[in-house]
């Protein structure tokens, strides 16, 4: 990923201080060369000629132009009209739409469109998102003229859900609640009559009893749309190692099969991309339909109440009424995530390690260090050594926009010290260096259930301080999948005690031929690929040969020859040339010839949506084709790839339908 990934202010920022002075401006800035460390290079663009006459082209101010009290009433006066037409979804997107425009000093309409949102997911039969909404609008105060409905609403909710001592609870709080309403009195003596029998009804269900014990025991479970927390994991059987030639990589300490999940790691830092702003989770990357929205802004949504807690609790008080300078920038995603690391952390915290971010430390005390421990990070590929004058130039520049972000929300205090500027400028310009060969792409898995088609579309960047450190094949042993922003790896094919396990940095040799591959992967990560499709220059899949049968030699163990045989080919003992040792391929025969009802019966679990079996099936193929069968071979390479579909399946999906 780049430092500008669409046109905005910064390039021509950028444009106009190059023009300004093009007749030296590559030799000034060839100057930064000299510099010794990212901090030098902030003072240094600080004191570029026209740097500061050029300043107001940067635009950086707080803004919050989405809340808007007369555009909140328009939206709900829409959401009203489609719920008096029973257009529940239509009524449930306008009233999402006018309680984000609402300003933060209009509680009681937040309320409001909350429990006007929480009938329409009542209509829709969505219990659970109803009760969060009706919650979350008795937690801001609604009239108590009108609170009975939700009591009401609430204990209908827990009625289909046949949680029986919590509609008892919310039937009494409705009696309670009429007090206060303002209702003839027909009908306050009705809805509290309708309300006593319900109550006394599920009192003498036996089931009531049971379920009021059992809450009791362990107390009631609070209900949320959060992303249950996942625990980290990195399995005992993967190890770290480093040479001169591969740099870090990961190893298999023991033999791994097919399908084991060797780590799960949460990101250092991740950020969602812009165009999903609006529809899913800014700290977790869940896509949301009834959000919790930033009282201040209105440019990001939280799937609940514990995702805007921590988010509000760290980077976004300071990205709050930023994110729109940020954007309109042109800025990466791999820019908003420099910002991110250090909007995560206070000023403090980065001026006390400032002098351990440039040690050398070993791995193992790398690896050892806390999650969310900066230097975890800070170690990883940078490529220093091999950027241009130019490139430093523009990244320090970036970095210096940044900075100038964070100031204007306050991140440095009233009064910024220039040497904090300094620091913080340099700490964001060495993460914009690592970000740049380390991010991910996180990925949500979009189908069409009607065609069945299905893609895997960017939702935004994470950096993974673990999966950094395995080394790239065009041949990867390991698939990846996300659940909100935590990554799982599970291997895809089995790896041999001491091989490196290997992930793939996008090209892979199935889908583009050796020459695009590496060319890919020498502009955007500045190494040659030297994998085995590379070395060896495996075909695409499309230009497999089907006529030839590749055999693994199951001579002695020492043998690691692939020995090819023609389809044709009427001779059971072929002799290896390697070991001299003789195979009988009868066994490939027999094993290729038994995996197609395999493969049916996976692939009819595939359709049917039964992701977990149909994923069992295919990785009991891959382990009988891997023993007698290798790659590249397309019946192998097919089987992996409805394997990896359904490890997709099993994180971030969406029904387009």
């Amino acid at each position: 990923m780049t430092l500008i990934e669409k046109t905005g202010f910064f390039p021509d920022y950028y444009l106009n201080l190059k023009n300004s002075q093009s007749d030296v401006f590559d030799v000034q800035i060839g100057k930064i060369a000299a510099c010794r460390n990212d901090y030098e290079r902030l003072a240094f663009v600080e004191q570029f000629p026209g740097i500061r006459e050029h300043d107001g082209q940067l635009q950086v101010k707080r803004e919050f132009a989405g809340k808007n009290a007369d555009t909140a009433a328009q939206l709900k006066e829409k959401g009203n009209q489609a719920f008096k037409a029973k257009n529940w979804f239509e009524a449930m997107l306008f009233y999402t739409k006018s309680y984000m425009a609402l300003p933060e000093d209009k509680v009681n309409e937040r309320a409001i469109i909350l429990a006007n949102r929480s009938a329409t997911l009542f209509h829709m039969e969505k219990y659970d998102e109803t009760l969060i909404d009706v919650q979350r609008s008795i937690d801001l105060g609604y009239p108590k003229d009108l609170i009975y409905k939700l009591y009401e609403r609430q204990a209908r909710c827990y009625m289909v859900k046949k949680a029986y001592p919590n509609t008892i609870a919310s039937f009494k709080k409705c009696i309670t609640a009429l007090d206060d309403a303002k209702v003839p009195s027909d009908r306050r003596s009705k809805l509290s009559l309708d309300a006593m029998t319900m109550i006394k009804m599920l009192e003498r269900d036996p089931l009531t009893a049971k379920q009021a014990a059992r809450q009791q025991k362990f107390g009631e479970a609070k209900l949320t749309l959060a992303i249950p927390d996942e625990k980290e994991f990195l399995s005992d059987n993967v190890r770290f190692d480093r040479n001169p030639a591969e740099g870090r990589f990961a190893r298999a300490a023991t033999d791994i099969t097919v399908g084991e999940e060797i780590l799960v790691e949460k990101p250092f830092v991740a950020v969602l991309l812009e165009k999903f702003s609006k529809t899913h989770c800014d700290n977790c990357f869940i896509r949301t339909a009834i959000p919790v929205v930033c009282p201040k802004c209105a440019d990001v949504l939280y799937c609940s109440e514990e995702c805007l807690s921590k988010a509000s609790s760290t980077y976004h008080k300071y990205e709050c009424g930023l994110l729109p300078t940020i954007w309109r920038s042109g800025a990466s995603v791999n820019c908003h995530m420099a910002l991110r690391i250090v909007a995560n952390k206070p000023l403090e915290y980065f001026l006390k390690i400032k002098d351990e971010i440039e040690k050398d430390l070993p791995l193992d005390e790398i690896l050892k260090l806390p999650s969310d421990d900066y230097r975890r990070v800070s170690h990883l590929e940078r490529h220093e050594k091999s950027r241009s004058a130019s490139n430093i130039f523009q990244h320090t520049l970036m970095a210096r926009f940044l900075t100038k972000c964070l100031a204007e929300a306050g991140y440095f205090g009233a009064t910024p010290k220039p040497e904090d500027l300094i620091t913080v400028g340099g700490i964001i310009l060495r993460s914009l260096q690592f970000i740049q060969f380390n991010t991910h792409e996180v990925a949500e898995l979009h189908a069409k259930k009607a065609d069945g088609n299905e893609k895997t579309v960017f939702i935004g960047g994470g950096l993974y301080p673990t999966l950094a450190l395995f080394n790239h094949s065009c041949d990867p042993g390991v698939v990846r999948y996300y659940r909100g922003t935590t990554i799982h790896v599970n291997t895809i094919r089995p790896i041999e005690a001491g091989l490196q396990i290997a992930e793939n940095y996008g090209p892979i040799y199935t889908q583009e031929g050796r020459e695009k591959r590496q060319a890919q992967l020498k502009e955007l990560y500045w190494f040659d690929c030297t994998c085995d499709p590379c070395l060896e220059n495996w075909p695409t899949f499309e230009h497999m040969p089907t006529d030839i049968i590749r055999f693994r030699c199951d001579g002695p163990k020492t043998c690691r020859a692939i020995i090819e045989v023609p389809a044709t080919c009427n001779d059971f003992m072929i002799k290896c040339v390697t070991c001299g040792e003789s195979t009988n391929i009868l066994k490939g025969l027999k094993v290729m010839q038994d995996t197609e009802l395999m493969t049916r019966t996976a692939k009819r679990l595939y359709e049917a949506g039964d992701y977990s079996k149909s994923l069992n099936k295919f990785i009991d193929l891959l382990k009988i084709m891997y023993e007698v069968l290798a790659p590249p071979f397309p019946d192998f390479c097919q089987c992996q790839q409805h394997a990896k579909d359904c490890f997709l399946h099993l994180g971030n999906f969406y029904n387009i339908n």
